[in-house]
């Protein structure tokens, strides 16, 4: 913000589980912080995090959320995620942008499948992280023992740096290991003591100074320690643990202290990295950023949030978009809280602000100063998972539904919206069945339509085995010119994959040159629909080697007609084949998985080829039918506990099962009816 040090900016994410209390705990940031006059509560309704319509009436984060306030004379940006999967695209992007993460975790729960998943996209953007042991107000909870499965999964690094005061009886609020000797109550001086021996230990060993002075003093000064901490945390070797309840507002003080004390700035993070080269975090940098969310609002229109990664940026201005060589012009700069749009000055480093109504501009995009050309790393995103075919439910509303699906991926990069050229359906594909059922939601709520999701068809194909001949003699009369064409073909199998091949082997004029393109033309349109189940043929050489004509009743049309009527005769002697589309697979699940997952996997007719260690996790790697995995996504989440994940290519066509042939056949036809 305007006249703010880039120095004291601190610029985070709340990751975590689904149900952790992330959302609860923004809502007691932003209350403490002074950035809401109310405390916001998800469950009922009122919170500032989980804005729309659809947040609301679920109680959980559908979108990631970023937000603002300002404390102790440090302005912080905290953008709350999705702890669900099936949203796991809004964590990624909002872990592009920030300079640290807050893993949230829940007391009696412990460290869970989204805890994980949080942590670990965390290590792969390489972000100091902090954790906040959350609900601890709750009955039943155990401060240690909530710790104790943290540092089993994350490790020693994670320390306390306030304890829980009264957690047995009542929770009170939260004590500073490091604060003074009186401000900790009795019965926690002793875990005190030894959490701060821990967190000395972890700050001497940034420095070899300091490291050496601490071996032989057995302590730091206070004026050391707190950079040394500093630095700790930056490097990534302490994980500081906070603990309370965001309901209750205990520890959050505390939690927003430790942000501005601990945390880095993004002059402490160093140069943002570009395509070529790389951009300072200064204010007296020239202008860039990086787009990383898209919202539709109902009032402002289309809403696009960017981080500022240097220099600076005032409204009633233009930038260029340097992912797509265009200029932009905007209005005012907005900060976003909750469904209010707040309008400032001036945005600099580390700043995350937000334009209305970009006409080029979309998530992933670079903006920089006008004349210059900087274009950042693009924006990881993860591949959607699990498809629908949509149908309206009312006829006529295809334009509707079409339009809002535009609309909607518009704002959720990880929706794909596909029209299958082979099966005709229009195809909506996502990271999950709530994912998709949000989409649909949306689709009522803004749009006015209704839709049915099904399975997408199958794009089986067929082809043939052997050689064979067809022939055709198409004549009509009807009282004026009529109409005559006489083909003879010949089909032959090619290599899977090589398509279509139509050969003239007209041999001494028995069929005119200027005739052949309508019986390729015939021919190509047989294909369309095989004899086996009617889908369409491939993999397929036709030669035209022999037919005859009339000077006077022969036409294109009698031609594509005799073409096409030769070929359906050919292709039923040629032993016609159905095949399907087949897949590579590549599922990562813990190792204790492994048994159930290949299991699972064999009895869909799966090929394993191969498996990869990676550490505690295991992958593997195999071949399945398509028509196996369409509802894998829901069936692995199932076998797993949410824990595995997978991804999926379609890679080649072969021969359906004999003994399949017969349902898939008639599953057609039903389908047809």
């Amino acid at each position: 913000m305007k006249g703010m040090p880039v120095e004291k900016v601190r610029n985070l994410a709340l990751i975590g589980h689904g149900g952790a209390g992330k959302t609860s705990l923004l809502d007691a940031m932003l209350f403490l912080a002074g950035a809401s006059d109310r405390h916001g509560r998800v469950d009922a309704g009122s919170s500032i995090g989980d804005s729309s319509d659809e947040e609301r009436e679920r109680r959980i984060s559908i979108q990631s959320h970023p937000l603002h306030c300002a404390w102790k004379g440090h302005g912080i940006f905290v953008t709350d995620t999705p702890g669900y999967a099936d949203f796991i695209g809004d964590v990624a992007c909002a872990l592009r942008v920030a300079d640290a993460a807050i893993v949230v975790v829940d007391a009696l729960a412990g460290v869970d499948v989204g805890t994980i998943r949080g942590w670990r996209f965390a290590d792969q953007h390489g972000l100091p992280r902090a954790i906040f042991i959350n609900k601890l107000d709750k009955e039943n909870t155990d401060f240690a023992k909530c710790l104790e499965s943290v540092r089993a999964s994350f490790g020693d690094r994670c320390i306390p740096v306030v304890l829980p005061v009264g957690a047995r009886s009542g929770l009170a609020g939260a004590a500073a290991v490091l604060g003074e000797g009186g401000d900790i109550p009795a019965d926690l001086q002793a875990a005190a003591a030894k959490a701060g021996e821990r967190l000395a230990e972890a700050a001497a060993e940034t420095d070899d100074t300091l490291l050496e002075k601490y071996l032989e003093a057995g302590g730091l000064s206070a004026r050391e320690l707190h950079p040394a901490l500093r630095a700790a945390v930056r490097g990534g070797s302490l994980v500081p643990v906070f603990c309370g309840s965001a309901e209750t507002e205990a520890g959050v003080k505390e939690l927003l202290d430790g942000i501005c004390d601990l945390f880095p700035s993004p002059e402490d993070r160093g140069e943002v990295k570009a395509k070529e080269g790389a951009v300072r975090p200064r204010r007296e940098e020239p202008f860039s950023a990086l787009v990383f969310k898209s919202v539709t609002d109902p009032f402002v229109g289309q809403l696009t949030y960017f981080r500022v990664c240097s220099g600076t940026v005032e409204p009633n201005g233009s930038f260029s978009n340097a992912s797509k060589g265009e200029s932009e012009r905007f209005g005012h700069l907005y900060l976003i809280r909750g469904k209010e749009q707040i309008a400032v000055d001036e945005a600099g480093p580390g700043d995350i602000v937000a334009v209305a109504k970009l006409k080029h501009t979309g998530v992933g995009d670079s903006l920089c100063a006008e004349g210059r050309t900087v274009v950042f790393e693009d924006l990881w995103l993860p591949r959607p998972v699990i498809s629908f075919a949509v149908y309206a439910k009312k006829r006529g509303d295809e334009e509707k539904i079409a339009a809002g699906l535009q609309r909607i991926t518009q704002d959720d990069p990880t929706l794909r919206i596909t029209r299958d050229a082979e099966t005709k359906e229009f195809i909506l594909s996502g990271m999950g069945d709530l994912h998709i059922e949000t989409v649909v939601q949306r689709l009522r709520n803004k749009f006015g339509v209704e839709v049915d999701l099904r399975l997408p068809t199958v794009p089986y194909k067929e082809t043939i085995t052997v050689r064979a001949e067809g022939h055709e003699r198409h004549k009509k009369q009807t009282g004026g010119r009529g109409q005559f064409a006489e083909v003879y073909i010949r089909v032959e199998p090619m290599e899977r994959g090589a398509g279509f091949e139509f050969v003239d082997d007209i041999v001494g004029g028995v069929i005119p040159r200027g005739y052949l393109p309508a019986v390729e033309k015939g021919v190509r349109g047989a294909m369309r629909t095989g004899v086996v189940a009617g889908f369409p043929v491939v993999d397929v050489r036709v030669s035209c080697y022999d037919g005859s004509y009339h000077d006077v009743d022969s036409s294109n049309l009698s031609f594509e007609l005799a073409g096409s009527k030769a070929f359906k005769d050919a292709m039923g002697k040629a032993r016609p084949v159905l095949l399907e589309p087949i897949c590579t697979l590549e599922v990562t699940v813990p190792a204790e998985y492994m048994g159930a997952i290949t299991g699972d996997l064999n009895s869909k007719r799966g090929r394993i080829m191969g498996m990869e260690s990676m550490g505690d996790l295991q992958k593997i790697k195999a071949q399945i039918p398509l028509a196996e995995v369409l509802r894998y996504c829901t069936e692995l989440r199932s076998l797993t506990g949410g824990r595995g994940t997978f991804e999926l290519d379609v890679a080649f066509y072969e021969e359906v099962p004999a003994g399949l042939l017969p349902r898939i056949v008639a599953a057609t036809k039903k389908a047809e009816e």
